[in-house]
């Protein structure tokens, strides 16, 4: 019953996010499926899709506090540089990149990694997520 309740439930509430955050809907559905919020749409026992859309909405708003997701600037500027020249040296978009980091969780790794890794040159940077990648890769099978 769930499962085809709560693509509904989550349209409504990238609408409202949209809405609310003045962010395009795309974005929003970003904001959403980030979050431990999602997952929990589906636990049966916690039943989040009978929750109306402003209370999803608190109850989104409350994950992303609790979540510690909130990061510097400085970190967002360092993940740019890595995505950036992690695509142009790979000849793929940005957002190439960006789905790469996020499927092997390398923007995690930057981030936890923030003050060590920010000093190190381009280089290494780029050499050190492309053994990151490959790990994980091989983890994978």
């Amino acid at each position: 019953m769930s499962a085809s309740i709560i693509p509904l439930k989550i349209s409504q509430l990238a609408l409202l996010v949209s809405h609310r955050k003045h962010i395009p809907v795309n974005v929003a559905l970003g904001y959403i499926y980030d979050t431990p919020f999602y997952a929990k749409l589906y636990d049966e026992d916690a039943k989040w899709w009978y929750l109306d859309t402003e209370s999803l909405y608190k109850l989104l708003e409350q994950s992303w506090l609790s979540s510690g997701s909130v990061i510097t600037n400085n970190v967002v500027v360092f993940l740019t540089f890595c995505m950036e020249n992690y695509a142009k040296k790979y000849n793929m978009t940005s957002l190439e990149a960006y789905a790469l980091f996020r499927h092997y969780h390398v923007d995690v790794y930057l981030v936890n990694g923030f003050d060590m890794l920010h000093t190190q040159g381009k280089d290494a940077i780029l050499q050190d997520i492309e053994i990151f990648i490959k790990n994980r890769k091989n983890q994978e099978k």
